[in-house]
């Protein structure tokens, strides 16, 4: 009988999110996928956070799609974008002011964490995509492996 695997693309994604979390200084307390990429989630810790670190932590399954060439439910990329609008707009930013130099700020960010901690991203990755969660212990234990 083979073990199960999940979504490629839906691991890459929230190991990013998490990574941008953990990279933050957030930590995170699991992280879990599943067969239905638009449901997955980092499940993190909250703090004050600037503007353009919310749009990054957004922006990171958008981003991870790109840098390891895993596409995933487009309902997922949907979902991030859509937080990066009710953000931009409860911070009272219109379309018209700076909100595509914002968004591009936030992902260029996402995309540098990224770079930065691609082996993180990678291990956590594969953990995801062969058991579908890693709780908080394991994932600490992830980002500390060299």
């Amino acid at each position: 009988m083979k073990a199960k695997r999940y979504p490629r693309g839906a691991a890459f994604r929230e190991a990013c999110h998490a990574v941008v979390v953990w990279s933050l200084g957030l930590g995170a307390r699991a992280v879990r996928i599943s067969d239905d990429d638009a449901r997955d989630a980092a499940e993190i810790g909250c703090a004050d956070l600037s503007l353009i670190e919310q749009i990054a932590l957004c922006s990171a399954g958008i981003a991870a799609e790109n840098a390891f060439e895993c596409p995933a439910d487009e309902l997922a990329g949907t979902h991030d974008r859509e937080k990066i609008y009710k953000l931009l707009k409860a911070n009272e930013i219109s379309e018209e002011d700076q909100c595509e130099a914002l968004r591009g700020k936030g992902y260029n960010w996402a995309r540098e964490c990224l770079g930065a901690h691609m082996g993180e991203v990678i291990r956590l990755a594969e953990r995801l995509a062969q058991r579908g969660r890693v709780d908080a212990s394991e994932f600490l234990h992830l980002m500390r492996a060299n």
